[in-house]
């Protein structure tokens, strides 16, 4: 199947943020990585937003500026031809703030690696 070549609309809002166009994709995803403490964790999150060079999301585990975090994010099934695909990305923290009124969450921007790939649920 070749994805790179489909032209799919996807739902969400298109923000432009000085050059980088940032799209507001509430998807479900899986979060893993090291936490505050250096304690190996996996959390099943929200994509808040994702750009080519970002993304954003909600998440209840302390982590550290710089920490690098695994980003398992489950594509629509239209996109992915019906198939359980996900694009798999890891990331930099840039930022971790936390969330007005809620105090156990927090709003986590990571700067994405360039390099990704999507599979099925057995090869992530």
């Amino acid at each position: 199947m070749n994805l790179r070549n489909r032209k799919s609309r996807i739902p969400g809002k298109e923000e432009i943020r000085g050059e980088t166009r940032e799209f507001s994709l509430p998807l479900p995803m899986t979060v893993s990585g090291l936490d505050a403490r250096g304690r190996e964790f996996r959390e099943v999150s929200s994509l808040t937003t994702i750009s080519c060079e970002r993304a954003s999301f909600m998440l209840r585990t302390p982590v550290e500026r710089k920490s690098v975090l695994k980003l398992v994010i489950d594509l629509p099934p239209k996109l992915s031809e019906g198939q359980p695909l996900a694009l798999v990305i890891k990331g930099r923290v840039t930022d971790s703030e936390p969330v007005a009124g809620n105090r156990e969450l927090r709003r986590v921007t990571l700067e994405l690696d360039s390099r990704y790939f999507i599979g099925a649920g057995e090869e992530l």
